[in-house]
């Protein structure tokens, strides 16, 4: 899987980590699940969930396997480990089926997270910027942030913590995260300031 190794790099420099990778993968081949299940050590419950679901503890990713050949990778952290976990997932469907090609392998969603340097007056800045923000305190502690051009959402907290998600490329993450912090600027008490309670 290749990825702009630039951004990932400006993305570090900035302290923004990556939390998640959500990745799909194609086999060539449909999958007996029943069988798959066995070999794997997953679970398998068709009456409540299509797949089987196992997990892998190097790198430490959750794998979902459908009947199509489909696979949905969750949990890893690093570019390098999705690689190691498709290679593990095709090692195990290889076993079982014969002459399978791995079809395709996409990144579906970046989950990244970072903490600004302060804290967010989340009440004004949904008041003047309603039309790309939303903020209910009572269903969701966070300003859920997004924009129109890219299904990319950020969840902004009091204390400063923020989370970008719906990304697909690193490039979409950088972009998104330079929106975060140029809306939010203005918003942002710094934390270094003592504050008198009195």
């Amino acid at each position: 899987m290749q990825v702009d190794s630039d951004c990932l790099e400006r993305l570090s420099k900035r302290n923004i980590r990556v939390c998640n990778l959500v990745v799909t993968a194609v086999f060539s081949n449909c999958i007996d699940l029943v069988t798959f299940a066995k070999v794997v050590g997953g679970t398998y419950r068709p009456k409540k969930f299509a797949a089987v679901r196992f997990r892998v503890r190097n790198p430490r990713c959750t794998i979902l396997v459908f009947k199509s050949g489909k696979c949905v990778f969750i949990g890893c952290t690093k570019v390098w480990q999705v690689d190691i976990a498709v290679n593990q997932c095709f090692i195990y469907v290889a076993r079982m089926c014969a002459n399978v090609k791995l079809m395709d392998v996409r990144v579906q969603n970046i989950v990244t997270h970072t903490k600004l340097p302060g804290k967010l007056d989340l009440n004004r800045m949904y008041s003047e910027n309603a039309l790309f923000t939303n903020y209910n305190p009572e269903l969701f502690p966070g300003l859920r942030m997004s924009l129109q051009e890219q299904n990319a959402r950020a969840s902004l907290f009091f204390q400063g913590n923020v989370i970008v998600t719906g990304c697909n490329t690193f490039g979409a993450v950088e972009k998104m995260w330079n929106v975060v912090e140029e809306r939010s600027k203005p918003y942002l008490n710094d934390s270094s300031k003592s504050v008198d309670t009195t």
